[in-house]
This record gives structure tokens, sequence and C-alpha cells, in this order.
């Protein structure tokens, strides 16, 4: 507001939550081309998937607390 911009937070967040789920898709892709015995590789690229699909619910529900207003 200080600034004079007309949007609000939920619209400056809506951008990157956009990009981590085209992460969350590239990373799945990635995950099924693995062969089972690059195991090391595959363990690495699941332990990535899970963080993103972990901060890609966590932006979501920022977003929807962000809508909600006048709520503990």
């Amino acid at each position: 507001m200080e600034l004079g911009d007309s949007m609000d937070l939920s619209s400056y967040l809506l951008k990157p939550v956009q990009r981590i789920s085209k992460y969350s898709l590239l990373l799945q892709e990635i995950l099924d081309e693995c062969v089972p015995d690059q195991s090391g590789e595959r363990e690495e690229i699941q332990a990535a998937l899970e963080v993103v699909r972990f901060q890609l619910r966590h932006g979501n529900d920022l977003l929807t607390m962000d809508a909600i207003r006048d709520c503990d």
C-alpha cells in the first residue's frame, strides 16, 4: 500500500505457486524415467518432489488463509 501498488499479496503469490506446480510435474516426469538401478538418484528426486508438493500445498493454504478475513 505504501508503494501505491494496486495488487494485493495474494496477487503476487499467485505466479510462484503456478510455477511450483510445473516443477512438481517436471520432477514427476523425471522420476518416471528413472530406472530402478539408479536408486540413489531416484531417492533424491523423490525427496525433491515431496518438498515441492509440500510447498505447493502450503502456498495454496496461505492463499486461502489470506482470502479469509476476520477469522482466528
